[in-house]
């Protein structure tokens, strides 16, 4: 028997090889976008997310699903499974409403490592007929998942997030038109409140508020940008994307909100804020035509006309 010797060129070698370059790199940037995390989750259907909550460097899996109307969220790790069981203070995580879905974030406010996790939903309030509005934090003992934090404010924050000080984490609602904050610090294994002199636009809270405003004032017979509220740089895409919302007839009841700084100057002073608004849209037309949109808001520290700095909307995007 004769052997065959295939002989290739040098060409031909490098072609191949720059293939095999291509279809890994390709290969391993889908594993990772598929593996990776959103800031904030949002939950409108059973959901899978995978991270590593034990702190053995190993991903576990959580798992949320709906029973009877109701969220559950186990977690997998490695042979084990562990239910998130909230306090007797509000015994549930949540009520399943397409139009109110829960909200799951991962944040290391402990910087230990392994990330904390807060959920937020909602639940049925009998004395009003409505939905209001449920947070807990579940934190990693070493042996199970504890309830450290539970409140019926709507609004969560982060701030200091990922520089050099302490987190915080900030609890909130409006009441009489004003937004809210108490803080929050993490020690020993709990959330401790501290009291804080906030700035008048802190964060943007403002800024965010008058843009809560203006969405519940939808639908708008013509729509008049806002000097106040959007930084001069704002995408026109971004202005026609609020403008196409308010032609579609839409009344929007504000539910809940979750902010973190993404950005910071060079003293560590949070100067981009990334919110997401959580709104209930109901038809004018059509009151049985009821949907949730979720809008992403990029709040920006902009130099005023007084040499003051203030926060205004550079980017909105709608889901």
């Amino acid at each position: 028997m004769r052997l065959q010797v295939i002989f290739f060129k040098k060409k031909n070698i490098y072609y191949t090889i720059a293939i095999i370059v291509f279809i890994t790199i390709i290969t391993f940037f889908l594993l990772f976008r598929k593996n990776s995390i959103s800031t904030f989750n949002i939950v409108n259907e059973p959901k899978m997310i995978q991270s590593d909550l034990t702190g053995d460097g190993i991903k576990d899996i959580l798992y949320i699903k709906t029973e009877m109307d109701k969220y559950y969220i186990q977690i997998n790790s490695e042979d084990k499974s562990y239910y998130l069981e909230p306090s007797k203070k509000i015994s549930t995580v949540g009520t399943s409403n397409p139009q109110w879905p829960m909200r799951l974030t991962l944040m290391d406010i402990s910087r230990n490592k392994v990330p904390e996790i807060f959920t937020q939903a909602s639940i049925e309030d009998t004395a009003s007929q409505n939905n209001k509005a449920i947070l807990h934090v579940f934190l990693w003992n070493g042996e199970k998942f504890d309830d450290i934090f539970c409140s019926t404010n709507n609004i969560l924050g982060f701030i200091d997030s990922k520089n050099n000080k302490t987190p915080k984490v900030l609890s909130g609602n409006i009441t009489d038109g004003i937004l809210h904050f108490t803080s929050y610090i993490f020690i020993k294994n709990g959330l401790k409140s501290f009291d804080y002199n906030y700035t008048d636009n802190y964060m943007g809270k403002n800024t965010v508020l008058s843009f809560i405003t203006l969405m519940a004032s939808f639908p708008l017979p013509q729509l008049n940008i806002s000097k106040e509220l959007f930084s001069p740089d704002l995408n026109g895409n971004d202005i026609s994307l609020l403008g196409d919302l308010s032609s579609k007839k839409m009344h929007l009841n504000f539910q809940d909100a979750v902010f973190k700084d993404s950005n910071w100057d060079k003293d560590g002073n949070a100067n981009e804020i990334l919110w997401t608004l959580n709104f209930k849209g109901t038809n004018t037309s059509d009151l049985k035509e009821i949907k949730n949109y979720t809008i992403e808001l990029i709040v920006k520290l902009l130099p005023n006309n007084n040499k003051n700095s203030t926060f205004k909307i550079s980017s909105i995007n709608i889901k």
